[in-house]
């Protein structure tokens, strides 16, 4: 948003998806006077802080600011979903009250949990004498997340949304959607599948062949060893 914002600023043109496609109108507003980028930057941010509680239909369609990557998933409609597509249901959350509040709200649960898989997980690391307690937590910093606390959070995220799932599927209805926990999965999901399937293999490689060139180097380094005692005899 923030980026085509700007953009849209210095053009003088409204970006919108319509029909699962980005459409670009001309604005009414024209073409902005502003040249400094931190300036317009900073304009974008008071906008979309003004629409995170947009009170009357003149806003948003009486909506407050969309949640995270809304804008993206909107145009997924080739995908279908019963009678609809994946795009319109995306569009039916949006307007029946699903926006940047409402995943504020669901957030919270999955912070917790967070937050408690971080600290059992520290204690037990160090109880264990696998580390002392200031590296363990390190360790489970979104910076330098350890592969397996990373597992662990795709778990945590896979189980919460299989019983959102089905939650939704015996309502019947896609409001009782946590988005959080679904971003949580897809993210953590996929962090999790790439390093099992590739980065887990390239570190066993890559400890392998150092040891064989340690073996190696120490090879060399008797048969020098050997030529200079030979050289002397």
């Amino acid at each position: 948003g923030i980026l085509f914002g700007i953009k849209d600023l210095l053009n003088g043109t409204c970006t919108v998806v319509q029909n699962g496609q980005i459409v670009v109108y001309p604005s009414s507003k024209g073409v902005t006077d502003e040249t400094n980028i931190f300036r317009l930057i900073a304009r974008m941010f008071g906008h979309l802080a003004s629409d995170v509680n947009a009170p009357s239909a003149k806003g948003n369609r009486g909506m407050g600011l969309p949640a995270p990557f809304m804008g993206l998933l909107r145009m997924l409609e080739g995908i279908p979903v019963g009678s609809s597509n994946f795009g319109k249901q995306i569009e039916y959350m949006y307007v029946n009250g699903y926006d940047f509040r409402q995943f504020i709200v669901t957030s919270i649960p999955m912070s917790i949990m967070e937050v408690l898989m971080r600290v059992f997980y520290v204690a037990k690391q160090v109880s264990l004498g696998k580390g002392a307690f200031g590296e363990t937590l390190l360790d489970t910093m979104p910076l330098r997340l350890n592969p397996r606390f990373r597992m662990m959070l795709a778990l945590g995220y896979g189980t919460s949304s299989a019983v959102n799932a089905g939650k939704m599927y015996i309502t019947g209805n896609i409001l009782n959607a946590n988005y959080a926990s679904w971003m949580g999965l897809a993210w953590n999901g996929f962090h999790s599948l790439k390093w099992s399937l590739y980065q887990r293999h390239l570190k066993l490689w890559a400890g392998i062949e150092k040891a064989e060139l340690e073996r190696l180097q120490n090879n060399i380094d008797s048969i020098e060893a050997l030529s200079i005692r030979a050289g002397n005899l």
